[in-house]
């Protein structure tokens, strides 16, 4: 790897500043996913259930009991690991940004602080899409996602109660609806409750809420990409993992769960300069992966 320059004029009289950059406003999972980190290989996620059982009457029999379940999440490891060569920036940046002289590996200019953060929100961008789309053998292979784990689990509620062909704008809040209404009482009734679209769902979704009523709709509450659709219904989220799919999901969001042997990837971006090669070199390693907990809990839009 290497700076690609080929679009970069030599510098002649350029603003001492980092350039505009290019980031990811993602992370879209992280809004509802429960997060567990610190795995190092696989864990398990835990789940207690069991209803009471109401007797008539004094000095009853014991009756009832409580089970406990688990899932398990496997994490995978992945790393980023790319080189730059400084010499290649030295006729195309100011001395404010690129420091006088051959040698500029002795510390971290703007320039390579401002790169880490480009790399990290293209991790992030990429974890997104394996969150949702992973597969063993598509685009993202990093690990088996949301959908194939809810697709191959096959105890999920079928959602699509209409048999709808298309997502549409003059359907798309009818489909929404005739999810939650399909979910099981207990899960719609959970002030967690969430709908899952693509981003481009969403626009759908909050295009058809300003044509039916276009002199009460509050763009605000909209706001990044979580919108409180009210009565009780739960928030609709847009996902960037989701977007192109035509698939949404239901669900208490708990239900979804994020595992990674850090807190973050930003955590453990190492930018370094070798002598010996007299590069920049940048190295992120880290471990993700996701699983489902209640599949039966969970309803899954298909055209």
């Amino acid at each position: 790897m290497a700076y690609d320059v080929t679009n970069f004029s030599d510098y002649i009289a350029r603003e001492n500043k980092i350039l505009t950059k290019t980031l990811f406003a993602g992370g879209d999972t992280g809004k509802f996913a429960m997060y567990m980190g610190g795995i190092k290989g696989s864990t398990t996620v835990p789940h207690l259930s069991g209803e009471a059982v109401l007797q008539k009457g004094n000095c009853a029999t014991p009756s009832g009991s409580a089970v406990a379940n688990e899932v398990t999440i496997t994490v995978t490891p992945f790393t980023v690991f790319e080189s730059f060569c400084q010499a290649d920036l030295q006729t195309k940046f100011p001395n404010t940004v690129i420091a006088p002289g051959s040698n500029n590996g002795d510390s971290l200019a703007p320039w390579e602080e401002e790169l880490v953060n480009v790399k990290i929100a293209s991790i992030n961008e990429q974890l997104e899409l394996n969150y949702w789309q992973g597969t063993t053998g598509g685009t993202y292979t990093l690990f088996v996602g949301f959908i194939g784990k809810i697709d191959a689990d096959g105890n999920a509620v079928d959602g699509n109660t209409s048999s709808a062909t298309a997502i549409t704008k003059s359907n798309i809040i009818n489909l929404v609806r005739d999810m939650r209404t399909a979910a099981p009482a207990k899960v719609k009734r959970s002030k967690d409750f969430v709908t899952l679209v693509g981003d481009d769902v969403f626009d759908l979704y909050i295009d058809a809420l300003i044509d039916a009523n276009l002199y009460h709709y509050n763009p605000e509450d909209a706001a990044n990409g979580v919108y409180n659709i009210g009565g009780g219904n739960g928030k609709l989220i847009k996902v960037y993992g989701l977007n192109g799919t035509d698939r949404m999901f239901a669900s208490n969001q708990a239900n979804f769960v994020v595992g990674s042997d850090v807190e973050g990837e930003e955590n453990v971006a190492d930018v370094f300069y070798d002598k010996v090669t007299d590069k920049m070199y940048l190295r992120v390693k880290a471990k993700a992966g996701v699983q489902i907990s209640n599949a039966d809990e969970i309803v899954e839009f298909t055209l």
